[in-house]
């Protein structure tokens, strides 16, 4: 029986992101137990505060007398241990607290759920002690459907590759964790999952149940079975504790990136906790990302083999728009099925370019765009002048032509020229879950591509100079993804064309030599210094305080860049200073910020627009938006 109790507190605060001891009374030293939720009293305040169990003791070093733990909440362990080291790594990370990471790994009680979970006795599994030898390893997946033993039907090759390297996981007794970007691939994960013997390990973890379904899902993970979790990027948290698979596809969508402190990505959380509890790892995917080729180049993961035919695909690099090998790929494939057509953006053109160079075409007076109105007339978006003398500043040319239209141009554009065959539009303001096989052509912006069944005749890529031409560090990585995610879509035996790449990169995207292409585009950034070759971390928040921050970071491999104006998520005023950094220096760096935030920010808190209190300045320890 223990006498002392260490409680994390559910907070997002700093100077509380620490254990505080309480005493456990004499009527709970039979039951307390690590990992469930209680409520103990915190300094002067008469409301009690949230907390969970993390250690038991017998003695403190505190010296003074310790308040006592004045409620056990559930009877549950909802926080194990392996989720806890996790939940605390990762803090310390991304220079977070563990209040944060906390609220969101375990997920919101349900009174009425957990009484049916307590109710029926379930078996709590014990963490097992097994020597292992884990497999760190990336695939890349076949990039058409395939048959497979999981479905009746063909289903896409990386769900095969996926649930093969589950398969073998579970028939070891050991718990899968398998993660999936976007709610399409979650339902195609699920469809084929529900109809074979899959099915009976199955736990569904996607967000976008009912709280009461989710926290269902989180119980059950704690249980004696062999699971198959299967959700977004919350699934790394899964409370499993015989985890021998962590297996996670397309790492380079940004939905994988969480978008409130820590701020981390699924592929880091992944990869931290294999570390923890050293089980196998497993990065599928159609193209490469630069993080997951780092890890290959590092020998950190090792490259599987996955031998298939490649697709068929053409480019063509002609400034036309759609050109002839497009039109008659389009026309060839209508007669027999649907065809789908990749364009950069969504809507109707907003901007002229010149016609001899393709710049684009910019106000004498204020510098923003041009584009052509009505009339015809060249106007300024922004201030609205009349730019009848035009010229252009690189190579003088003063003919404009409208730019590129988005999908709602496009459609109308093919419903002319393909009569008689239907035309559909899929975006992520409205996107079109799933078609039914026939005649017909989807236009699709990017990750907005409904399923077919059996897959599309033809895949028509767009717009790829546009695609390349964002401004961003991840444009051609982004680019490559959505194109390639695009012609997995097609059936085998499919016609794939990309129009508008560059020589070199679309000879290299027709030979699906996607290996080549991530070495290429990690070597541009290891020349330029760019993640992932550094990490990029930003602090943002009052001018004073962030300055204050950022004197005491005084390390070697740790550069400081700023300050710049931005805007808050609550149209605040704030400024941000971006930090370039070693990994060597992660460590170090985040318990400096720590220290600092902990030292200048107390008491300086703001309410979100959820009401949760969180912190006034906010560290991002990697941050894709400041490039």
């Amino acid at each position: 029986m223990s006498s002392v109790a260490r409680v994390a507190l559910d907070s997002p605060l700093p100077n509380l992101d620490r254990l505080f001891d309480y005493s456990v009374p004499t009527d709970l030293r039979d039951t307390l137990r690590v990992g469930q939720r209680v409520r103990v009293g915190f300094g002067r305040s008469k409301k009690l505060q949230d907390g969970y169990v993390v250690e038991l003791a017998e003695t403190s070093e505190f010296s003074g007398k310790l308040a006592d733990i004045v409620e056990v909440v559930s009877p549950v362990c909802v926080l194990p241990q392996n989720l806890y080291k996790l939940c605390r790594s990762l803090a310390d990370r991304q220079a977070s607290t563990l209040g944060d990471v906390i609220s969101g790994a375990v997920v919101s009680r349900s009174v009425a759920i957990e009484k049916k979970f307590v109710a029926a006795n379930a078996t709590l599994a014990q963490r097992p002690t097994v020597e292992r030898n884990p497999k760190l390893e990336a695939l890349l997946a076949q990039p058409t459907v395939v048959s497979s033993k999981f479905a009746t039907q063909p289903i896409p090759g990386w769900i095969e590759s996926l649930l093969l390297a589950a398969q073998t996981t579970l028939e070891k007794g050991e718990s899968v964790i398998i993660i999936a970007p976007d709610f399409r691939d979650l339902a195609q994960l699920r469809e084929v999952i529900a109809s074979r013997p899959l099915a009976e390990n199955f736990i569904d973890y996607a967000a976008d149940q009912t709280g009461s379904k989710r926290y269902g899902a989180y119980l059950n993970c704690l249980t004696e079975a062999a699971h198959l979790v299967v959700g977004s990027r919350s699934a790394a948290f899964a409370p499993v504790q015989n985890l021998g698979l962590v297996a996670l596809f397309d790492d380079g969508d940004l939905n994988l990136q969480e978008q409130q402190s820590p701020y981390a990505h699924a592929r880091d959380v992944a990869l931290l906790r294999q570390t923890i509890e050293l089980c196998d790892l497993l990065f599928v995917s159609h193209s490469r990302s630069c993080e997951v080729q780092r890890l290959i180049d590092l020998k950190y993961l090792v490259e599987r083999e996955n031998r298939f035919a490649l697709p068929n695909i053409s480019f063509d690099e002609s400034i036309s728009r759609v050109p002839t090998l497009a039109w008659q790929a389009i026309r060839e494939a209508t007669t027999t099925g649907a065809v789908l057509v990749q364009v950069a953006a969504k809507g109707t053109a907003r901007s002229a370019y010149c016609q001899q160079c393709s710049t684009r075409a910019l106000c004498k007076n204020c510098n923003g765009p041009i584009w052509i109105d009505a009339q015809g007339m060249p106007r300024c978006r922004w201030c609205n002048a009349q730019n009848l003398d035009y010229r252009c500043g690189d190579c003088g040319t003063q003919k404009l032509r409208q730019g590129f239209g988005g999908s709602t141009r496009t459609v109308a554009e093919f419903g002319k020229a393909f009569a008689g065959v239907q035309v559909l539009e899929s975006t992520g303001d409205n996107p079109v879950l799933e078609i039914s096989s026939g005649k017909k052509i989807v236009i699709a912006t990017p990750g907005a591509e409904p399923n077919v069944a059996g897959g599309y005749e033809a895949v028509i890529i767009l717009d790829a100079q546009t695609a390349l031409s964002k401004d961003s560090l991840r444009a051609s990585e982004d680019a490559v993804r959505s194109w390639s995610n695009a012609v997995a879509k097609m059936k085998l035996g499919g016609r794939a064309v990309l129009a508008g790449a560059p020589q070199q990169l679309g000879q290299r995207f027709a030979l699906w030599q996607q290996r080549e292409i991530a070495r290429d585009e990690l070597e541009n950034r290891r020349e330029l210094e760019f993640p992932p070759h550094l990490r990029l971390a930003s602090i943002e928040g009052p001018l004073e305080v962030i300055t204050n921050i950022s004197s005491d970071i005084k390390l070697p491999n740790v550069q400081v860049l700023g300050p710049i104006h931005v805007r808050g998520n609550q149209g605040e005023q704030n400024m941000r200073f971006v930090l370039k950094y070693a990994y060597s220096a992660g460590a170090d760096l985040s318990e400096v910020i720590r220290a600092a935030q902990l030292k200048l920010t107390t008491g300086l808190t703001k309410t979100s627009s959820t009401g949760r209190i969180s912190r006034a300045v906010r560290v991002r320890m990697d941050d894709p938006e400041v490039i």
